[in-house]
């Protein structure tokens, strides 16, 4: 990413708690009304949690931040919490289980084990019959139960930096799972095609794993002599590092410096480097060029990228909310009113970019989402961040599958735009017509060629999707989708 509004904050609930409303002290722990309570880092949670009865005195409590307390354990009347906690923040502790109480909170929607000591994802201790979101980055997990397929629930499953091995074929009984982490894991088997040929995913990471393939390329490998940053003028941050404006040779630029042993939900820096390497093309911002620094060990670590600086680029959708999950949560304050030749310009321009990486360098983004479109000065519309980016390169089968899963994420961004903006819903046979209330009040897309590819995109059997190269050359054929390809030059 190279501007700070297109950028995943700190607190993008991807993989972090956003901000809660205020931090931890005397006064808020005794509000009994709070509907959201931060005790992360906090110095009285270790003698209130200990009191008896501590936890039953929050009625309406709905979300709870109990990061970077070191816990290992949970008190018995932490179970109280069931008939309002929605939203739990366990990160960085060090818990090697799941706590049984955990499994007893019916209401809870979203959970993150973020950076503990567990060392298996079962089913067993959490609750199925409510949980959409569950987070358990950076753990030590080696193995996925068998149990996982009672999840029926869950939507999105955030598993990079474990120790991953192999992936279940009970996990193609999550029907409803719409995107998937599984980056700088070891998983070194083939992926079930139960998991495979899930009906709603339409996200996935796989770099850093055996089964995926990390391209060693030095073409735009540059001196670290030759750039130059100001540490003081931050243009975005990112799930693995800052961006800042910068010189390459003297040129502007946009620097992005990646965090040391990040362990983000994408996967790691060499892994995104060696994408940018591969995406080079006009309506894509890709790196320019990768430079390295020494580690501390003798060898080499990639230490950053030097990008196109876009001026007066603007991000077109805002990350995904606690309310939305897998979803972006709307358009961003630059684009909430774009009209219908916009629209369909962005369409044409994703799909012409999709279209070249998966038939030339065989990547898939894994994060096609419009808050990672950007929209320059000029009014032309990139694809942007490739951190959850990987390079596939197994039989034909596989091929199209993971380019399939690709099209039901760009079908969804067209969704979006079209609901956000046209008040129009397109065909979606994927999900219930009023999901997220898409359909309330809606025109329905008119039928047509048009109509005809969005059904295809948005259907539940993978193998019927259409690849980038048909869905370009199909849009080519569209009238209303002249003036889109003449408004952008060839790559």
């Amino acid at each position: 990413m190279t501007i700070a509004k297109s950028a995943k904050p700190e607190g993008d609930p991807t993989d972090t708690p956003a901000p809660l409303a205020e931090s931890c002290d005397e006064s808020t722990v005794s509000d009994n009304d709070a509907t959201e309570l931060n005790l992360s880092s906090s110095t009285v949670l270790s003698d209130r949690l200990r009191t008896l009865d501590f936890w039953g005195q929050f009625k309406r409590l709905k979300k709870l931040d109990l990061n970077n307390n070191g816990l290992t354990a949970l008190p018995s009347d932490f179970q109280a919490l069931a008939p309002s906690l929605e939203i739990l923040f366990l990160g960085e502790n060090k818990f090697k289980v799941i706590p049984e109480c955990i499994g007893k909170l019916h209401r809870l929607r979203m959970l993150s084990f973020r950076g503990n000591c567990l060392t298996e994802l079962s089913s067993l201790n959490l609750p199925s019959s409510s949980l959409v979101w569950l987070i358990l980055t950076n753990n030590q997990i080696s193995k996925i139960d068998r149990n996982v397929g009672a999840l029926k629930l869950l939507r999105k499953l955030m598993l990079s930096h474990n120790k991953i091995t192999s992936v279940p074929p009970e996990i193609g009984e999550c029907k409803d799972l719409e995107l998937i982490r599984l980056a700088s894991n070891e998983i070194h088997v083939p992926l079930p095609i139960e998991f495979l040929t899930l009906p709603k995913l339409a996200w996935i990471a796989l770099a850093g794993n055996p089964i995926t393939h990390c391209p060693q390329t030095r073409e735009k490998e540059i001196l670290k002599s030759s750039v130059s940053y100001d540490e003081s003028d931050i243009l975005g941050y990112g799930a693995s590092g800052t961006v800042y404006r910068g010189k390459h040779n003297g040129k502007d630029v946009a620097v992005k410096i990646f965090k040391r042993q990040s362990c983000g939900s994408d996967g790691n820096p060499e892994d995104e480097a060696a994408v940018n390497a591969l995406v080079d093309h006009n309506l894509a911002v890709s790196a320019h060029g990768v430079f390295l620094s020494d580690d501390n060990e003798g060898g080499k670590i990639h230490e950053g990228m030097v990008m196109e600086l876009l001026q007066g680029a603007e991000a077109l959708g805002k990350v995904p909310s606690f309310t939305t999950v897998a979803r972006d949560a709307g358009p961003s304050d630059s684009a909430k009113f774009l009209s219908k030749e916009e629209c369909l310009s962005i369409v044409w321009n994703v799909a012409t970019a999709l279209e070249h990486v998966h038939s030339s360098a065989r990547v898939v983004n894994g994060d096609v989402y419009l808050h990672n479109i950007l929209r320059c000065g000029e009014g032309v519309a990139k694809v942007s961040d490739w951190g959850a980016s990987f390079v596939y390169d197994g039989d034909a089968d596989d091929s199209a599958l993971f380019e399939a899963i690709e099209t039901l994420a760009f079908g969804r961004l067209v969704q979006d735009l079209f609901d956000w903006h046209l008040d129009v819903a397109v065909p979606d046979s994927t999900e219930p017509a009023d999901f997220l209330g898409r359909s309330r009040g809606k025109t329905t897309l008119e039928r047509g060629p048009f109509y005809d590819l969005i059904s295809l995109i948005l259907q539940p059997q993978l193998l019927e999707r259409p690849s980038f190269g048909c869905i370009k050359e199909k849009l080519a054929l569209m009238p209303e989708f002249e003036n889109a390809k003449l408004s952008t030059t060839k790559p």
